[in-house]
């Protein structure tokens, strides 16, 4: 079994997140108890308990019934405001507290992932030695919140825009309080796969557990807002993917919406808003969910990252967990070769028509490689500009658990869950076939010996791989080494 990351690794996870410049206030679903500030307006910093505090606009003390499951435990709701924030000790961050504990000690940047306090800093190769400082420590008359000293019929007027927004996408007819010329980040980097593995997000959802049915539903493949209902913020597609656990971080626990990922430290369900200049259409926005998990130890996942699902875009070089085709799943729609004509191409120049369309879930994996295209991504390997948002009503309704995927695994788009039957065919008879390890093993490691294995040890195989092997796919562009 692998050992969980220590509590200091885990803290270096979040090091990407935190702006190099200056002490920065927390977005929804971020700890905001070392900073008392939160960046939406309207929202304040509550204290939950003595290790987590959360930005919201108003708090009643009790259990929150809008927490996810395995978070729903009392908030104490003490207000914490920039008086009531502790800085950072001796060998902690402080890019996202800009203070230190220790007298004399100041907040100094090593690089864009690692700012420590020091009683004095000379810049040399490993360290830049900019000074990062908390907003009420500037000179330049700002407040350490952007709510702080606003005129309160402005506040008013604004929390007022925010709920009649609420309210109209409560009731269908979009609208967003978003300001979405603010607080977007650079560097996110991004990658492309699609090897029809079981996202992680759904492994919790599948009971019992049934490898023959982990695989990645097509409604995931990109999707056009235009055909469901309608974009929230102008976006161009909707996304799904795999967060590395820095990337996780930022985006908060998991959703109720959309399964569960206890291994990578929540984020199912929770959405991102990512824009690239490295494309033909650098204005186009597109919204990114989290079903699957990319770990540290995967090559490029210890930093902020997103692979992003795409049908036709895997890279069999390099791709760890590819079973298109493979006789350990039932149908995935496609085959192993499909689902790399265009991973090793620059993603405009992808032929998407190689891919199948026969019905209607290869038609959904087809057009969502279409789609992907139109976007024009210059290569494979592209920085993303990105800022966490609400996930869209429509596009929840289209991935959640329920619509896409349940306990028996894929939903089919035609209503039933085989698509061969709902189009009158019979369901594929398949050779009876040991269970395959991801790419990293020779298939032929286990043979005959596994079908020899006692049911319980089959059990505690499929347990064990859907936990920590398959159901993390991995980059095709990046090639990946998984570690044992």
């Amino acid at each position: 079994m692998m050992a969980r990351p220590s509590q200091a690794f885990c803290a270096l996870l979040a090091l990407t997140l935190a702006a190099p410049a200056e002490g920065r206030c927390a977005w929804q679903h971020e700890d905001c108890s070392h900073t008392g500030c939160c960046q939406i307006a309207g929202h304040r910093c509550f204290r939950k308990n003595a290790r987590w505090a959360g930005c919201m606009r108003s708090c009643h003390p009790g259990v929150h019934h809008h927490d996810p499951p395995q978070h729903r435990t009392p908030w104490a709701c003490e207000p914490v405001g920039p008086h009531h924030r502790d800085c950072a000790a001796k060998g902690e961050f402080c890019g996202h507290l800009g203070c230190c504990k220790q007298a004399g000690h100041k907040c100094y940047e090593k690089d864009v992932h690692w700012a420590s306090c020091r009683p004095s800093c000379q810049p040399d190769q490993q360290w830049t030695c900019r000074e990062i400082r908390s907003h009420e420590n500037r000179d330049d008359g700002d407040e350490w919140s952007e709510d702080y000293g606003r005129d309160a019929d402005d506040e008013a007027d604004e929390i007022k825009r925010e709920e009649a927004d609420e309210i109209k996408r409560e009731e269908g007819q979009g609208g967003h309080s978003e300001d979405l010329s603010k607080h977007w980040r650079g560097g996110l980097q991004a990658t492309h796969f699609w090897d029809c593995n079981g996202g992680g997000c759904d492994a919790s959802e599948l009971r019992p557990w049934n490898l023959r049915e982990y695989k990645y539903a097509p409604h995931y493949a990109p999707t056009d807002p235009a055909k469901h209902g309608g974009a929230l913020y102008g976006e161009k597609l909707w996304l799904t993917g795999a967060a590395s656990d820095s990337l996780t971080r930022l985006l908060g626990p998991d959703s109720d919406c959309c399964g569960s990922d206890g291994d990578g430290g929540g984020g199912c369900g929770q959405c991102l808003l990512v824009k690239t200049r490295e494309s033909d259409h650098p204005d186009w926005l597109a919204v990114v969910m989290k079903k699957n998990r990319c770990p540290p130890w995967s090559n490029g996942c210890d930093k902020v990252h997103y692979d992003i699902a795409v049908p036709g875009f895997d890279n069999l070089q390099y791709s760890t967990a590819n079973v298109c085709g493979d006789h350990s799943r039932s149908d995935t729609y496609i085959q192993r070769h499909h689902s790399a004509i265009c991973g090793s191409v620059a993603p405009r120049h992808c032929n998407c028509h190689q891919l199948p369309s026969g019905t209607p879930e290869q038609r959904q994996i087809r057009d969502g490689c279409l789609l992907f295209k139109a976007w024009g991504w210059h290569h494979g390997t592209p920085k993303l500009d990105y800022r966490p948002v609400p996930c869209p009503r429509n596009f929840v309704d289209w991935v959640r658990v329920g619509k896409a995927f349940d306990q028996n695994g894929v939903l089919s788009l035609a209503g039933v869950r085989n698509a061969s039957l709902a189009l009158g065919g019979a369901p594929p008879a398949l050779p009876p076939a040991p269970v395959p390890w991801s790419g990293r093993h020779a298939a032929g490691i286990l043979g005959l010996g596994l079908l020899a294995l006692a049911p319980l040890s089959r059990v505690a195989l499929r347990w064990w791989r859907g936990r920590h092997g398959v159901e993390e796919p991995c980059s095709a562009e990046e090639g990946r080494l998984i570690m044992q």
